[in-house]
Parts: C-alpha cells; sequence; structure tokens
C-alpha cells in the first residue's frame, strides 16, 4: 500500500503515515508483564504520557486489564474504575493528544470513548457483540487483531509453514465482519497479534505475513509486540535485553510494511524508527 497517502480516520482525528507512528503504552494495571502497576495511579499515569508525548509518541493507549499469558480476566466495572480517571484527565491536560483504549469490552470502550477517547484496542476482534456498534456509532477509529481462534470464526488449523495465510484469512473474516457491521475502511488498521493465539516460534512467520495483510487489505498494520519473550528468541544479538530485541523486531516489521507501532519503549523507538527512514 502507499504509506505517502494512507490514513487513519478516528473521531474526525486524521492519522497520516507517511512516517512511522509510535503508540506508548500506558498499563494502569497491577499486573501487567513489564511494568504492572509502575502507573496504576493517575498522577503516576500522568508523569509517563507525559514523559511519552514528549519522547514522540503520537498516540496514548490506556489499558486496564492485562493480557499476559495466565492474566486473571477483570469485571467491566474494576477495568472501568481503573481507566475512565487516567482517559478524562489525559483529555484535559493534553487535549491534541490520540488517546486510544485498550479494552475487550464494549462497555469499557463506550465508556472511555464517553470520556475523551479516541480509538479501540480490541484484542478480542470483536468478540463482544456490542463493540462493532460501539466503534461504529462513535466515529473511533479501531484496531482489529486477528488472535486467538476462537475469535477469528475457524478452529486452529495452521500446520508448520502455514500460519501466516491462516492469519491473513482470518484477519480478512474480521474484517469483513467489522465491514459489515458498519465501521468504515478508513477507521480501521489491522494487526497481527503477535502473541496471541500464536506458538513462540510461530511469531516469526506472522512477521513474515507483514506485507501480505497490507497488500490484501490496504490498511495500515499496527504491530505490537514490545518486550514479549519470543522477541528475545528472534534477536539472540540483543543477548537478552529486552529493549533492544524489541527495538529490533520493530524495525523488522518497518521494513516488511508495518506502520504504527505500539511500544513501552518510546524514546528508543521513535529514534531508531527515523533512523531507518533517513
Amino acid at each position: 500500500m502507499n504509506h505517502d497517502k494512507a490514513v487513519w480516520i478516528c473521531r474526525g482525528r486524521v492519522v497520516t503515515l507517511a512516517r512511522p507512528v509510535v503508540m506508548g503504552i500506558l498499563n494502569v494495571t497491577p499486573d501487567s508483564l513489564s511494568d504492572g502497576g509502575l502507573h496504576a495511579g493517575v498522577e503516576a499515569a500522568l508523569a509517563h504520557a507525559a514523559r511519552m508525548l514528549e519522547e514522540g509518541a503520537a498516540i496514548l493507549d490506556v489499558g486496564g486489564e492485562s493480557t499476559r499469558p495466565g492474566f486473571t480476566p477483570v469485571g467491566a466495572e474494576e477495568e472501568q474504575r481503573r481507566v475512565l480517571p487516567v482517559v478524562r484527565e489525559l483529555r484535559r491536560a493534553f487535549p491534541d493528544c490520540m488517546i486510544s483504549i485498550d479494552t475487550m469490552k464494549s462497555r469499557v470502550a463506550e465508556a472511555a470513548l464517553a470520556a475523551g477517547a479516541d480509538l479501540v484496542n480490541d484484542v478480542a476482534g470483536l468478540a463482544d457483540p456490542r463493540m462493532a456498534a460501539v466503534v461504529r456509532d462513535s466515529g473511533a477509529g479501531y484496531v482489529l487483531m486477528h488472535g486467538y481462534a476462537e475469535h477469528v470464526g475457524a478452529p486452529r488449523s495452521a500446520a508448520p509453514g502455514r500460519l501466516g495465510g491462516w492469519m491473513v484469512e482470518g484477519t480478512g473474516r474480521l474484517l469483513a465482519k467489522a465491514l459489515e457491521a458498519g465501521i468504515p475502511a478508513e477507521r480501521i488498521v489491522v494487526d497481527p497479534g503477535f502473541g496471541f493465539g500464536k506458538k513462540r516460534g510461530e511469531n516469526a512467520e506472522a512477521l513474515l505475513a507483514v506485507p501480505a495483510l497490507a497488500r490484501r487489505f490496504g490498511r495500515p498494520v499496527l504491530v505490537g509486540a514490545s518486550r514479549k519473550h519470543f522477541v528475545n528468541g528472534l534477536h539472540p544479538e540483543a543477548d537478552g535485553d529486552a529493549v533492544k530485541a524489541s527495538v529490533a523486531f520493530a524495525l523488522d516489521a518497518l521494513r516488511l510494511g508495518a506502520r504504527i507501532f505500539r511500544v513501552h519503549d518510546v524514546l528508543e523507538s521513535c529514534t531508531a524508527l527515523s533512523h531507518a527512514l533517513q
């Protein structure tokens, strides 16, 4: 796809993709994989948000439920208790920034959008039957992620070496569902779902399928692999340094056509991605 002309529309805000876009992760959870509890209070969350914006983040992704392996689900009320005060204060403090709500629950998405969020990052791929209507009616942007097999309408059937095609087909089913529900294509970006519904070694296959995702659907590709354990295996030269391995993986994805990068380490990611295009 032609990134110079590509846009992502989120509640009237236009995200241009001529250059890479960095989404800074703002977890307000007690149990996230690498930063659980660090930014759980509103004051701590605002301070971290300010730092990420200064370092170059274009979007802040607020999450109130961990999705790490073996995570304990939380109810919608508890998730709202965690995220809504942060979203409200982010909108007040940083009126021009893009705010994403990272949730699988339509109730949480609806409340966060009312509080000032611009887009929904849904790792469950429209598993909540109300999510599509909430996104459609609000004008929000939408991150459509390929994840667990039960969310793509077919049993897990990817043979070794065939995961890329399986992932593209599953993404196509999800995208068709979103479009049929009335979410315009220009408000959707697709996410391969690294680490979701994929075995450790399959994430390399998913990475190699990024060009096919972009060509097949004509929508920007978002990559979220920051600090996930598998990136260390793909980049042994990082010698176990999760930040270095995550940045190296982001550069791999950039070369293959990804354009939006969900990261913990904003400064390192922005610096590397900018230099890669010079």
